[in-house]
């Protein structure tokens, strides 16, 4: 991928709003499980949610969640990296290499928060 796609296709992702919000979900005992970002359950049914408002959720291919400041996305050997920015764009390119906003940080389960509603 040339220099002037690269900034163009980066440039046409920021121009996007985001819109990352708070989000809840249940888990398999019903509780309900909220975060500052987006929330999934990882494959034993127990809800992560991202620590930051315009954060990321990834499910691996193990079923683990991961959790980043913004977007992330996985490469082709199914590693997850995030952008260091909150609310920052990931892209993979064609090779499917993982090119953020700032630079890539590992999805982390450190990045993640599991707060019942109403705690």
């Amino acid at each position: 991928m040339s220099y002037i796609t690269t900034v163009i296709l980066v440039g046409a992702l920021l121009a996007i709003p985001a819109s990352g919000s708070a989000d809840c979900m249940k888990n398999r005992e019903g509780e309900v499980i909220c975060g500052s970002g987006q929330c999934d359950k990882n494959r034993h049914g127990e809800v992560f949610c991202s620590r930051y408002k315009d954060g990321t959720v990834v499910r691996t291919r193990d079923g683990q969640v991961l959790c980043g400041k913004g977007e992330c996305e996985k490469t082709l050997e199914g590693e997850v990296f995030c952008s260091i920015v909150e609310g920052g764009a990931a892209v993979k390119d064609a090779a499917g290499t993982v090119k953020c906003e700032g630079r890539c940080e590992r999805g982390s389960v450190d990045m993640c928060e599991s707060t019942p509603a109403g705690s």
